[in-house]
């Protein structure tokens, strides 16, 4: 078991909570998205992703494979759809340090209306 205190040391080494917005060329218009991820390489890595996926969920899937973009070992990256997004990050937010803020700021931006 992953506990969640275990998991906001993570994220605060290895996670990210990101909005950014990307620019469709198409309209010209900016649309705000959001991240929610840890990402690690090698086959511990995918093994300790997969553990906190079988607890908090998220979709995992390899983003590099070994020789891509000099890439040595294979490399994984877990994420949290807005649902499952807000489900986690309430769990993490008493237990994060450095990226509390950026947690809170999450919440604000998945729940507002």
């Amino acid at each position: 078991m992953i506990s969640a205190e275990y998991l906001a040391g993570f994220f605060d080494g290895e996670g990210t909570f990101i909005v950014a917005q990307t620019l469709k060329k198409s309209t010209g218009k900016f649309y705000p998205h959001h991240t929610v991820m840890l990402s690690q390489s090698g086959e511990d890595g995918l093994a300790l992703l997969t553990e906190i996926q079988k607890e908090y969920g998220g979709q995992l899937y390899q983003h590099l494979k070994i020789g891509e973009h000099k890439a040595t070992k294979n490399a994984y990256k877990l994420y949290w759809r807005k649902q499952e997004a807000i489900a986690l990050i309430p769990q993490l937010i008493p237990h994060l340090i450095l990226k509390r803020k950026a947690a809170e700021e999450m919440m604000i931006y998945l729940t507002r209306n």
